[in-house]
């Protein structure tokens, strides 16, 4: 006994459209079980993928390439089942794809493709502290078309791949170590052997300051006020700011011990009196 629907037997082709029942069932069923298939593998790619240590960014945009590809073969198999031919399907499938790509998805696929770059050369990871495109903080995610770093005043900025990629990166964490810059001036009467002394002693008395590479206390230049010393410890990353702020303080109350005078702009007015 046949099956009819709507007294259309599941063979018979319908009115107007010239496709049975039967290869309308079969259209449906094909794409909702490639669309869960497709799923399903590229879920279980992806995972093998972070497993063998691939960056998240590279396997993300590599299992939805995949799925894009995957998606094109469904439809066009589900297709072929309405009497569509599957080579035509394709070809009309790649070309509306190509021109929404093309056209609606321009700014989205050059962050893709800036963020494939990220996971390729790796100049910073989850972690660093950077400035990407004029914005400095610690990265939180590299995602697939954005990166999200934290400021240090805790503010959460999202910077599109293109614009990370694009420009001049800065990462400030990526060496183990670092060297510390800073000036400081004392008086012109202070013995400047002495100074420099004291100052490298000071440095040589913090366990945080590393020997190699060494480091330095030299006279920078003969200012109005003042005789300017760079000093250039170098630490380890992670101890870069305590370091830094620690020895602020320690220097002063050093230079304050040893008789060493921190002089600060000054201005001498002459007043003449007026004898007419």
């Amino acid at each position: 006994m046949a099956i009819e629907i709507a007294g259309y037997g599941l063979e018979e082709p319908l009115p107007l459209i010239g496709v049975s029942l039967w290869n309308i069932i079969l259209f449906i069923v094909v794409l909702i079980v490639g669309i869960v298939v497709v799923k399903i593998a590229t879920g279980a790619i992806k995972k093998w993928m972070l497993k063998a240590k691939m960056a998240e960014i590279l396997a993300e945009f590599t299992t939805r390439i995949l799925r894009m590809i995957m998606y094109i073969f469904v439809i066009g198999t589900a297709l072929a089942f309405l009497g569509i031919e599957i080579g035509a399907a394709l070809v009309s499938v790649s070309v509306v794809l190509g021109f929404v790509l093309g056209f609606a998805l321009g700014d989205t696929l050059s962050n893709i493709a800036s963020g494939f770059m990220i996971a390729i050369t790796k100049p910073f990871k989850a972690g660093d502290f950077v400035t990407l495109n004029g914005e400095s903080g610690t990265i939180k995610n590299v995602g697939i078309s954005v990166t999200e770093l934290d400021t240090p005043d805790n503010k959460h900025i999202i910077i599109p791949n293109k614009a990370a990629w694009g420009g001049n990166i800065t990462n400030f964490t990526s060496n183990p170590i670092r060297r510390i810059d800073m000036e400081m001036g004392v008086g012109y009467s202070d013995d400047l052997d002495h100074v420099i002394k004291t100052t490298m002693d000071l440095i040589k008395s913090d366990s945080r300051a590393l020997s190699d590479p060494a480091p330095q206390v030299a006279v920078k230049e003969m200012a109005d006020s003042a005789v300017v010393l760079v000093i250039r410890p170098w630490v380890k990353t992670e101890d870069y700011w305590n370091f830094f702020f620690d020895f602020q303080k320690a220097l002063k109350q050093k230079y304050d011990k040893a008789g060493i005078s921190i002089p600060f702009p000054q201005m001498d007015i002459h007043l003449e009196k007026d004898i007419s």
